[in-house]
């Protein structure tokens, strides 16, 4: 159980690092003019369904105690994110990446690697017997609904 509680973990930082890089938040200043609505908010919805992905993840791990493979794409989602803008492949911003942005990108790829090679490592590796139940209540789900709309909203905004 402990190696599900460390996956949960990584889930969770590599969430809350994500969320730090919000465009319009904490460290995300940049702008992306070259791009469409549409483009930025795809991106948007992709880096939000990742994150909130990641905290069912979490939860889904930490309470059935199974691991199964989304773990480690999530982690391969997360180093493909910062190993594009670290290389500024996609997004192409009008002005550099900060210090502190460029930071954080290292630190969540990182944890992306850790987050792939361990969520690998352990859906290979436990054994087969069933999972119970780890569904999220219905009020909970509308919530998150409801806060990747503004989430996306408020990024795509911001992007532009």
């Amino acid at each position: 159980m402990t190696k599900t509680r460390g996956l949960a973990a990584l889930l969770v930082l590599s969430t809350f690092n994500l969320t730090l890089m919000v465009p319009g938040g904490f460290v995300e200043t940049r702008n992306f003019p070259g791009y469409s609505v549409t483009v930025l908010a795809a991106f948007n919805v992709f880096l939000t369904l990742l994150g909130l992905g990641s905290l069912i993840l979490a939860y889904r791990v930490l309470k059935s105690g199974r691991v199964g493979i989304f773990p480690a794409l999530a982690g391969a989602a997360f180093m493909a994110v910062y190993l594009l803008d670290l290389a500024t492949i996609f997004p192409v911003a009008a002005a550099p990446m900060s210090t502190t942005l460029a930071t954080m990108e290292w630190i969540g790829t990182f944890l992306g690697l850790a987050l792939l090679a361990t969520g690998g490592w352990l859906a290979v590796s436990q054994d087969k017997r069933p999972a119970g139940s780890s569904r999220l209540p219905l009020g909970l789900l509308v919530a998150m609904g409801v806060v990747t709309v503004a989430i996306v909203t408020f990024a795509t905004l911001s992007a532009m």
